[in-house]
């Protein structure tokens, strides 16, 4: 996704970045964050999702997204 108020690389993963593709990114941008959080639980997209969790008014998304991270942190 090209985020028009973001200089960022490919792969560059912070709290301003999840909280665009959260607000207007595509179905596919949705699922390749959804991806990079379940193959790196630990990793910088993964962080950033929780950061962005408490302060986000978007509806939906960030539900999916607690839901999956507290999956993976019960996860043996």
């Amino acid at each position: 996704m090209e985020h028009r108020h973001l200089d960022i690389s490919p792969g560059e993963w912070g709290v301003a970045v999840v909280e665009s593709i959260w607000e207007r990114g595509s179905d596919q941008d949705i699922l390749a964050l959804l991806r990079e959080v379940r193959a790196n639980p630990h990793g910088p997209a993964s962080a950033a999702v929780r950061r962005a969790l408490p302060r986000s008014s978007v509806y939906g998304y960030p539900a999916m997204f607690k839901l999956l991270l507290e999956a993976i942190d019960e996860r043996p």
